[in-house]
């Protein structure tokens, strides 16, 4: 058999054999960009397996599908370590020419009207249903506010679902705007961190961190999406966004990621049927160390190469697709958990075969959120309700359909607009 270099150098080249310059620092990141939409859209595909799954979820259909127990672990190690990490350079390229006070404001103003909005207004009805399906109510959706927001309601906790992320990130920025308020401890750990995720440790040093963090803290404090006891998902989450904060501008670091993301890519292909096998298996309490490390192993070894081969294929590639989604991402995130939990209860009763359920509620996810986002993006009123900026009057004035951005100006790729 012939020798082919290439197959090899794609496994770890010699650190001196360096791929052309991408201009990482300072060029436009349109990779983080499709990397943050196709997450998205994993996310709704992963939301919808678990109306489906063996698992205790908000809303289940009437069909039960057990090999989801192992399908899963297919996204769900690495799909929202990922998002914060991206979230975490979002913030970075935002904040490059601005001060810790002028970041604040601007995270403020983009993250907690959608917060506070989603609450109130778009959590409620997903509760409702869950209240109504589980049997722990029996009124209409008026009475539920009544009673949610009652001193017994909010002596029991006002449920926020999946605006936990949001919440997340808005005390995650604040916890990076320490790091904007001094620029060169920033600076020494941005650098100190791409010279130290060289070579194989890349994979080494991010796999034995969440090994250690999962066989640590997940064992006692499992995950809870409280921000106040989740300790687990802190060191995991934080971490990936503080990550993403520091290396963003590093050429080092995605250098990196390029010559090893065949041997991320490999690893985590090795990795994840092994741990679909464990999965299926009778369970073991605690988790024993080699189950949290083989965890660790995919969720960073997923995450590595397909940062890779991003910033290998994906820089440059900008379009008025990519500004579209990039600009609706946050909003559909917003809406979707709503529009799936109210899907499956107003369709549960046909008794659709699980295929065309599925295929239905996919559907009515992703075209409800893109109703959602085009209302939303015309109404300058309820923009930063849903995470979008006011427009400016004059360019109100100037278009009818409320573009992001004049047609001449393209969308920055993952500034605040990125939660």
């Amino acid at each position: 058999m012939a020798f082919d270099s290439d197959k090899v150098a794609r496994f770890g080249p010699p650190e001196g054999d360096t791929p052309p310059r991408a201009r990482f620092a300072t060029g436009r990141r349109s990779d983080l960009d499709w990397l943050r939409v196709g997450a998205f859209g994993l996310l709704i595909l992963f939301h919808v397996g678990l109306v489906y799954a063996p698992f205790d979820w908000h809303i289940h259909s009437r069909h039960t599908e057990d090999w989801l127990r192992e399908g899963i672990l297919v996204t769900g190690p690495w799909r929202l370590t990922l998002l914060f990490l991206i979230s975490g350079c979002a913030l970075r390229l935002m904040s490059r020419k601005l001060d810790a006070g002028a970041v604040l404001k601007a995270r403020f103003a983009r993250l907690i009207p959608p917060a506070v909005f989603g609450i109130l207004i778009l959590v409620p009805p997903q509760a409702w249903i869950e209240a109504l399906d589980k049997n722990w109510f029996n009124g209409d959706l008026f009475a539920w506010y009544g009673y949610q927001f009652s001193a017994d309601g909010l002596a029991q906790g006002v449920p926020v679902n999946h605006m936990w992320f949001v919440l997340y990130i808005l005390v995650y920025s604040i916890a990076a705007t320490v790091l904007i308020a001094l620029p060169k401890v920033q600076a020494a750990l941005s650098k100190g961190l791409s010279w130290a995720l060289q070579g194989p440790a890349l994979l080494i040093l991010p796999i034995a961190y969440l090994a250690l963090a999962r066989h640590g803290l997940f064992l006692r404090f499992g995950i809870t999406n409280h921000l106040t006891s989740d300790w687990y998902n802190h060191a995991v989450s934080l971490g990936a966004f503080l990550l993403g904060f520091l290396v963003v501008g590093e050429d080092r670091f995605w250098e990196t990621t390029i010559r090893w993301r065949w041997a991320a890519a490999a690893l985590a292909g090795l990795s994840l049927p092994v741990l679909m096998w464990i999965q299926s298996q009778p369970e073991v309490i605690p988790e024993p160390w080699w189950t949290s490390t083989l965890f660790a192993i995919d969720q960073w070894a997923m995450i590595a190469g397909i940062l890779g081969f991003g910033a290998k294929h994906l820089m440059g590639k900008d379009g008025p697709t990519l500004r579209y989604l990039t600009q609706a991402v946050f909003p559909c995130y917003l809406a979707h958990q709503t529009i799936l939990v109210a899907s499956v209860w107003m369709i549960r009763p046909l008794n659709l075969p699980a295929p065309v359920e599925a295929l239905a509620l996919i559907a009515l996810v992703i075209g409800g959120c893109l109703a959602v986002y085009e209302v939303v993006r015309r109404i300058n009123l309820i923009r930063p309700l849903f995470g979008l900026k006011r427009l400016p009057k004059k360019v109100i004035e100037a278009t009818h359909t409320l573009e992001a951005a004049p047609a001449t100006t393209p969308t920055p790729a993952l500034t605040a607009e990125a939660a």
